[in-house]
């Protein structure tokens, strides 16, 4: 308070009391100070009725001469001009006239349609932030909370009290981005904000106050209570008291280290402070003292404004924030997280071997590899390595290099089986990614030197292969070779370069995915990108429409059509800008919403939109038409190229081939195609540029008799992740489990005659929870589970029906917990079910779609439905 003339009576007195409840006679105010009578050296008081301030330990205190009446002593003491907290009646005395602004800090809509205090002005939230921030609680501009206060109709002298509906802390929010822009005049809290005013009888209205424009000099203050990374650095190794405002699970999940930690709801009880004697012993146990510095921080620096206000009130003069928070501090960049040189410390340190990854560079190594390709396995000691492939295309010289390098380096020791570890695919083997990319297996630390170099030779690489940064960019497997409105193989280069060893796009809040179809079959699956490409048309030009935050997991979600137009130039540049507004205003905290979907979903599409086109070096513009006709389902087969030869899919099931026959089939690509081969996100293969006079001989080749471009239906869909053979989160085995699966449903299929009446039966298996096989867009998905009854437990899928990208669909989990060895009966039955209900060309989404849950559960199990939903599962 500066003088706080404001909350005294007109004849220039008022009681005051003690919040323990000593009454004083009266105060004045003269000269800016105020004369009260006082108990001791530093005292809270109460001020009109409500309003709360602080005396000054320091202050000296003198007798009053005109009050030797009084048996208190009496003296001049100066008042804080910190932000003090009001009650309701504070705020009904002085509401009605000119002495204070009331600022409403909730929605428009809020203030409009709900009611206000009369006569207060509205100043949203979300709108005293950043404006490049889609995270409540940043600071914004000078000139941006310069003109909102003046659209308000306030003066920097005014005084203000601010009041919200969620306990004070977007209201102290305001207050603090007011004080540290150098408003001058008193700033006055609501305690217990909107529901204390309706409680106390306060009246609310819904008509306007008139204002008028005022021209608002927003300046931030050299003495302003913030404080930097480095500052914060500095408190913790220095004798300041660091602060965490956020709750004890958010704390226990990470915090800055030495900090302590104080909920800023800890310090209210049914949304109004705790008397001040419990205040103080709660800070007092948090270690917080008068004398002591103290710097607050939360998540994006919102709750902690609720605690500076609180603190202020209460006396605490040394109290400074941490602007940029926790989510600041996570970010932050480190060495640690540059790719390029942890490729390079990593590579120095492998000649040691896996043990001396912790000792020589930390013991969170093992999470960081993932931005260079390595990831720790079920087997101590080993690794799988992840290989980038953009776009899905191969040189034959590069595939034979895999081939090689797989042979040479993925094989397991004798301890763990040598050849015989996988009783289908023995040793030696690769496994093609539903992004396209390259996995090997049981890799060891000091061979990657060796494997990086001849990877450089051939132009590989696996610096960001995985991690949280952008994922392989998956494209169309046939671009540049059928009908298309543009080849999209050197943009998915042109993306993948453009984040390739960029520290500042290397530790994004989590995952970024990518992808980019240039024909008109939606062939990259755009709906489950974080950003994804389609072909459209604007004024007759060839470009893209841009949808956004889709995903699977758990909540899956269909991406959104931006509604923007994108040029084929434009498309890395959208690519970065979208990944730097994820970067700057993602959850790094939250490992359940830190997704871009749930950026999306939070905000909306035309929020995210305009954030987006503010980091976008380039205007948005709307498209014409989406030229996106139909969604296919896989390459598999003999398909003719717009030049007149042929590209052939085969069938890898489960996506797994030995490195000898890759590297033989990257010799066919010499012989008879064009010398490239595709990976797909079926997790088959493409050789391409096969002329019609060598087809037949191709065709002929020994190596397609196993990788087939004519498989069974159950073959030709089986998709599965890497599973419980290698993943520590894997619950049930994929790999050998699916490849059996399909060949023995395959024949089935062909003893019923059903392989006639079936293309495809897509199956997709995940081994645990997570969606590396993309189960939500299966016919039928399948994900890990344990079985458990009251005699044993056993290993189990969750069986879920009907999804399809084409209606933006995901599966149904109907049935939870099946046992492993029943999946396959289950599967016939289904199968069974459909083709003897469906109507003609009615596709296998489309009847579960119009058959009832309770039948299609019937179906599963086996027996009439009796269960319910697991609860938060949607499985039964």
């Amino acid at each position: 308070m500066t003088g706080n003339t404001s909350v005294i009576t007109s004849d220039g007195s008022l009681p005051l009391s003690r919040s323990h409840g000593t009454t004083y006679p009266y105060a004045q105010v003269k000269g800016g100070r105020v004369a009260i009578g006082v108990y001791d050296a530093i005292a809270t008081i109460w001020l009109a009725d409500g309003a709360r301030g602080r005396l000054e330990a320091t202050a000296a205190v003198s007798p009053a001469a005109d009050e030797e009446e009084s048996t208190l002593g009496w003296g001049w003491v100066a008042v804080s001009d910190a932000p003090t907290v009001v009650s309701p009646a504070w705020l009904e005395a002085h509401c009605d006239g000119d002495s204070v602004i009331v600022v409403d800090v909730r929605e428009r809509r809020d203030y409009d349609d709900l009611g206000h205090v009369p006569g207060a002005v509205n100043v949203p939230a979300e709108a005293f932030r950043d404006p490049s921030s889609v995270a409540a609680g940043k600071l914004p501009s000078e000139a941006d909370f310069g003109a909102l206060m003046g659209e308000a109709g306030i003066d920097s002298s005014d005084a203000l009290v601010a009041i919200d509906d969620e306990n004070g802390v977007n209201a102290a929010r305001f207050l603090l981005t007011a004080l540290v822009y150098g408003h001058e005049g008193d700033c006055y809290l609501l305690e217990g904000g909107l529901e204390a005013w309706l409680e106390f009888g306060g009246n609310l209205t819904d008509k306007r106050p008139n204002l008028e424009l005022t021209e608002y000099d927003a300046a931030l203050q050299d003495d302003a209570p913030l404080v930097d990374r480095e500052g914060v650095e500095q408190a913790v190794e220095g004798d300041a008291v660091v602060v965490d405002t956020r709750t004890p699970a958010e704390y226990d999940q990470s915090h800055i280290p030495g900090a302590v930690q104080l909920g800023w709801e800890d310090l209210l009880e049914e949304g109004i402070l705790k008397p001040e004697d419990e205040l103080e012993d709660l800070l007092a146990e948090r270690g917080l003292t008068r004398d002591e510095r103290i710097v607050l921080y939360c998540n994006t620096a919102r709750r902690l404004s609720h605690t500076y206000v609180v603190l202020r009130d209460l006396g605490y003069e040394n109290v400074a924030f941490y602007e940029g928070s926790l989510t600041d501090w996570v970010r932050a960049d480190s060495p640690d997280w540059n790719p390029l040189e942890l490729l390079e410390r990593v590579r120095a340190v492998a000649p040691e071997g896996y043990n001396a990854l912790p000792e020589k560079l930390g013991e969170d190594i093992f999470s960081r590899l993932h931005l260079i390709g390595l990831y720790t396995v079920r087997q101590d000691g080993y690794f799988m390595l992840r290989t980038k492939v953009p776009g899905g295309v191969l040189t034959a010289e590069q595939a034979r290099t895999l081939g090689e390098i797989a042979d040479e380096f993925a094989t397991a020791p004798e301890e763990h089986g040598g050849e015989q570890q996988n009783p289908i695919h023995g040793d030696g083997y690769l496994d093609v990614t539903t992004r396209q990319g390259i996995q090997l297996h049981w890799i060891r630390l000091e061979d990657m030197p060796e494997i990086w170099d001849r990877y450089a030779d051939v132009g590989l690489t696996t610096v960001q292969a995985s991690g949280n940064t952008l994922r392989n960019v998956v494209a169309c497997p046939a671009a540049g070779l059928g009908e298309e409105t543009l080849d999209v193989r050197p943009i998915a280069e042109r993306v993948a370069d453009r984040f390739e060893g960029d520290r500042k796009l290397a530790n994004l809040p989590r995952k970024f995915k990518v992808s980019l179809s240039g024909c008109h079959e939606n062939c990259a699956r755009a709906e489950i990108q974080d950003l994804g490409f389609v072909p459209a048309v604007k004024d007759g030009r060839d470009g893209f429409a841009v949808k956004v935050g889709g995903g699977l997991s758990d909540g899956p979600r269909a991406a959104t059509d931006l509604g923007i137009f994108v040029e084929p130039e434009q498309v890395p540049d959208l690519a970065e800008a979208t990944a730097t507004l994820f970067r700057d205003h993602g959850s790094y905290l939250d490992t359940a919403v830190n997704r871009l979907r749930f950026l999306v979903a939070e905000y909306g599409l035309e929020q995210f939109r305009e954030e987006l086109e503010r980091y976008a070096p380039f205007e948005f513009e709307p498209y014409d038409e989406i030229l996106t006709t139909d969604h296919r389902g896989d390459h598999v087969g003999v398909h003719e190229q717009a030049d007149g030869a042929h590209y052939i899919g085969l069938n890898l099931p489960t996506g797994r081939i030995g490195g000898s026959e890759l590297a033989e089939l990257a010799d066919l690509a010499d012989t008879y195609g064009s010398g490239e081969l595709r990976t797909t996100p079926n997790q088959n293969l493409v050789l391409s540029g096969v002329g019609e006079d060598d087809l037949e001989n191709f065709l002929g080749e020994n190596l397609l008799s196993t990788y087939s471009p004519d498989p069974g239906p159950f073959s030709r869909g089986i998709v599965t992740c890497t599973g419980r053979e290698f993943c520590k989160y894997g619950l049930i085995e994929t790999k050998s489990r699916g490849h059996r699966w399909a060949a023995e449903l395959d024949e089935w299929a062909a003893e019923t005659g059903l392989d006639e009446k079936l293309e495809v039966v897509r199956v997709h298996m995940s081994g645990c929870s997570a969606s590396c096989a993309q189960p939500q867009v299966a016919d039928i998905g399948l994900r890990g589970e344990v079985y458990r009854d009251d005699f044993e437990s056993t290993r189990a899928a969750d069986v879920g029906l009907g999804g399809d990208l084409e209606t933006e669909t995901f599966v149904d989990w109907l049935v939870g917990s099946v046992p492993i060895d029943e999946i396959p009966s289950v599967i016939q039955r289904t199968i069974r079910a459909y083709d003897e209900h469906r109507e003609d060309g009615e596709s296998f989404a489309e009847w579960t779609r119009k058959t009832p849950d309770a039948e299609l559960r019937e179906i599963v199990s086996n027996e009439p439905e009796t269960t319910t939903a697991v609860v938060g599962t949607g499985v039964s």
